[in-house]
C-alpha cells in the first residue's frame, strides 16, 4: 500500500511565503467536505523534534531507528485522526531541505503546492498589517534574523531545481486572484483528485473543526488572517504606496534570488 495513504486520508503540502495567498486559498478549497487545507501547521517542528532524539547520547547508546521511523511514520495518522475528510493539505515549511528528508521518510509520492509573490508585496502587506512604527527596523527584524524566511524560502525554490521525484506546483498570487476558477481547477488536476463546483463569492472566513486562528497572539488590532468574504480581489494600492524607496532598494533583488527558476 502506498504510504500516502494513512486511515484512508490522502496527503499533500502547501508552502511559501506568508501574505502569498494561504489563507484565502484555504478557504476556498476547504468548501469541498473532501478536503481540509490545514493553518500553518506544527508537524514540521514536531517531525523535527522527534527526529532529532537521534543525536541523544541516551539513543545513540541504544539506537532503534525502525522504531523511531515508525513514530515518524504514525504522526500524520495520529495528528489527524479526527479529521473527517479524504485529503489533507498539510500547510508549512516543507519544502526546505530538513524537511523535504523527513518527509521522504513518511510518504512516497510527494506534493507540494508552492505559493507565490513578488517579495517587496509581501513586505507591503506584511507593513499593513503590523504598522510598524520603525518600518525600516522591522522589516530587517522579520526577514534577517537567524532564522529568516528569506533563506528558508529559498531553498524551497533551490529544491524544486534540483527534487527529481518530488512534484511541486506554482499558484503565483496575481494568477490566484484575478483568474481563481483556473487556477482551483489547475490544482485539482496536479493532485488528481475529483473536481469540485466551489463559488468564489460569499466566502467563508477560514476555520476548521469550528477552530478559528487567534491573532491576537500577535498583538492587538492584528488580523493576519482575515479575507475579504464578499469578493476575491487584489486590494487597491501598490506597495511603493506603502514602503520607503530605501527599503526598495535594499530588497529588490530578493525576487531574481528566489524565483529565477529555470
Amino acid at each position: 500500500i502506498n504510504s500516502l495513504y494513512i486511515m484512508n486520508k490522502k496527503f499533500f503540502f502547501l508552502t511559501g511565503l506568508p501574505r502569498t495567498g494561504n489563507t484565502l486559498l484555504s478557504s476556498i478549497l476547504n468548501q469541498n467536505k473532501d478536503i481540509i487545507t490545514t493553518n500553518y501547521s506544527i508537524l514540521a517542528p514536531l517531525l523535527h523534534s522527534i527526529d532529532k532524539q537521534r543525536e541523544e547520547i541516551t539513543y545513540k547508546n541504544f539506537p532503534l531507528d525502525e522504531s523511531l521511523d515508525n513514530v515518524l511514520k504514525n504522526t500524520f495518522n495520529n495528528f489527524y485522526e479526527n479529521f473527517d475528510c479524504k485529503f489533507i493539505i498539510d500547510r508549512g515549511p516543507w519544502g526546505t531541505t530538513p524537511h523535504l528528508n523527513l518527509l521522504k521518510k513518511v510518504f512516497d509520492d510527494i506534493r507540494i503546492i508552492v505559493l507565490r509573490r513578488p517579495f517587496l508585496e509581501v513586505l507591503a502587506s506584511y507593513v499593513r498589517v503590523y504598522k510598524p512604527k520603525d518600518i525600516e527596523k522591522s522589516v530587517d527584524e522579520w526577514f534577517f534574523d537567524e532564522h529568516n524566511i528569506i533563506k528558508m524560502n529559498a531553498y524551497i525554490y533551490n529544491n524544486m531545481r534540483e527534487e527529481k521525484n518530488i512534484k511541486f506546483h506554482i499558484v503565483e498570487y496575481d494568477n490566484l486572484v484575478k483568474d481563481t476558477k483556473n487556477e482551483i481547477s489547475d490544482i485539482y488536476n496536479f493532485l488528481d483528485i475529483p473536481k469540485f463546483e466551489h463559488h468564489y463569492s460569499n466566502l467563508n472566513k477560514f476555520s476548521i473543526n469550528n477552530q478559528k486562528y487567534n491573532d491576537t497572539v500577535y498583538g492587538e488590532n492584528i488580523n493576519y488572517h482575515t479575507i475579504r468574504t464578499d469578493k476575491i480581489e487584489r486590494e487597491n494600492y501598490h506597495y511603493k504606496d506603502v514602503l520607503s524607496q530605501v527599503i526598495i532598494d535594499k530588497y529588490k533583488h530578493i525576487d531574481k534570488e528566489l524565483y529565477d527558476i529555470k
